[in-house]
């Protein structure tokens, strides 16, 4: 969600911490102070784990599919042309949270087939299915996997090979007064969902990570469960013990 817009969000800072016995300590000497309970997230070297399944569980990689071959995305624009400033086109119904700062302009892409490797790369790329996947290792790093995507009717050139390279594209175009034409594709490529509004593709990256976390507890309880040979007890079977 937009920081603009997003009550809950605060403002976040890197703290460098080192391992002293059982506990992390501020780097440069002391505790760290903050409240009780606070969450964060720790990143680590990962030859530094000394458990090789725990290693193995944080670090492994997965593939979901999220959306299908001749889906239509939209890509936010900031054309600061006066013919886009001036155009009164209705916005597609999106929550205004959900807008980058400054767009002006959305254009249609569609994913498209299957990309073929080509013939004279060595060693030749793998064949990229159509769709759009979304990679994960651990809980961490995430990746946008994209068969072709074909750009606006009349566009040139008329495929782009990734989301980023489909905006970078569009931006030379649209967006003449940036000096790069680089953005955030979780943030600049919208999806329709099934209520009739569209939503940015950071809002699938947040579900496919909130399941893949939900998989990783799941999994480090039912190891938990087996080295000390005992299951909680379900509320029924509880209900049936008190009375």
């Amino acid at each position: 969600m937009s920081k603009r817009f997003d009550s809950n969000w605060t403002a976040k800072v890197t703290v460098p911490v080192k391992r002293v016995g059982a506990s992390w300590e501020f780097f440069y000497g002391g505790d760290v102070p903050v409240k009780e309970g606070t969450m964060g997230e720790l990143t680590i070297d990962a030859n530094a784990i000394t458990d090789e399944r725990f290693q193995q569980r944080v670090s492994q990689e997965t593939t979901v599919n999220i959306l299908p071959e001749g889906t239509q995305l939209l890509v936010a624009l900031n054309d600061k042309t006066e013919a886009a400033l001036d155009k009164k086109t209705p916005w597609p119904p999106i929550y205004p949270q959900y807008a980058p700062l400054g767009v002006t302009r959305f254009e249609a892409v569609t994913i498209g087939p299957a990309r073929l490797p080509l013939k004279l790369q060595k060693p030749p790329a793998p064949v990229v299915e159509g769709g759009l996947r979304l990679r994960l290792k651990g809980l961490g790093k995430t990746e946008l996997v994209c068969s072709t995507i074909f750009m606006p009717t009349g566009f040139k050139p008329s495929t782009a090979n990734s989301p980023n390279h489909a905006y970078s594209l569009l931006s030379t175009v649209y967006e003449t007064h940036r000096t790069s034409n680089t953005g955030n594709a979780y943030e600049r490529f919208f999806y329709q969902e099934s209520d009739g509004y569209w939503y940015p593709l950071d809002e699938l990256r947040k579900g496919v990570q909130a399941s893949t976390e939900r998989t990783l507890i799941s999994d480090a309880w039912a190891e938990l469960e087996n080295l000390l040979g005992w299951r909680p007890l379900s509320s029924g079977a509880r209900g049936v013990n008190e009375n």
